[in-house]
């Protein structure tokens, strides 16, 4: 199965890397359009589109008439809420990692049923993980997957991506339908999270959807807000 990363993605790498190294500075203007264009070998469109992103998330400011410039490292990150963790962070120039808490099979319940679409009692993978960024913990997750399709698991997947996994077996989601709130932190998310109790966190429910509308992956993700943000990113 072919690969569905964006082009753009292409560009924000290439941009995030050159700061992460060093190579782009705060406040220095980085190449123009035409210039990244040929060097990436992508058309002039897909350099505009990654660069609105992170001017979106605040890595770079265009002025007018002038180029496009590094600004200076926030305190805060943001990371779009949603799936796939590792590429997400690895999209801002940091190093992902991950302590995995439980991988076991378990029986659907009602709800869990409901959603995934199965049959209650049905087998299901539940994985329990902290995930981290450049060793900052930036979330604790919850997720199952249906082992119909998703038949193997093991601790060297679930503490790498099992999203990575997944797409090299040509599994892939074609759809999430997503729910974000917002809770405070209990002891036990506290200390998973390295913040405080009552602290808030960012709440979100995940259901990852095949071509055909099939669910095989039902994730819970509790986020720290003391370092981390989240955002989407919307176009007309």
């Amino acid at each position: 199965m072919t690969s569905k990363v964006p082009k753009y993605e292409i560009v924000k790498n290439y941009i995030l890397s050159q700061i992460k190294a060093g190579i782009y500075q705060p406040h220095q203007m980085i190449e123009s359009e035409a210039e990244l264009s040929d060097h990436l070998s992508v058309s002039r469109i897909t350099v505009r589109r990654g660069i609105e992103e992170l001017v979106n998330e605040k890595i770079l400011s265009k002025k007018k008439g002038v180029g496009t410039f590094v600004n200076p490292l926030p305190k805060f990150f943001g990371f779009k809420a949603g799936i796939g963790f590792s590429s997400e962070v690895k999209s801002r120039g940091m190093k992902p990692s991950t302590k995995l808490l439980k991988l076991e099979k378990v029986k659907a319940n009602e709800t869990q049923a409901k959603d995934m679409k199965i049959a209650v009692g049905e087998e299901m993978w539940l994985v329990e993980r902290i995930r981290y960024a450049d060793e900052v913990a930036v979330s604790y997750e919850i997720e199952y997957f249906d082992v119909q399709i998703v038949k193997e698991l093991n601790i060297e997947i679930c503490e790498k991506s099992i999203y990575e996994h997944l797409s090299k077996q040509g599994i892939e989601y074609e759809f999430v339908d997503q729910k974000i709130s917002a809770t405070l932190a209990n002891s036990r998310m506290g200390d998973f999270l390295n913040v405080e109790e009552g602290a808030p966190l960012i709440d979100t429910k995940n259901i990852a959807c095949l071509e055909n509308g099939k669910p095989f992956n039902i994730g819970y993700a509790l986020y720290q807000t003391e370092s981390f943000y989240l955002m989407h990113t919307v176009y007309k």
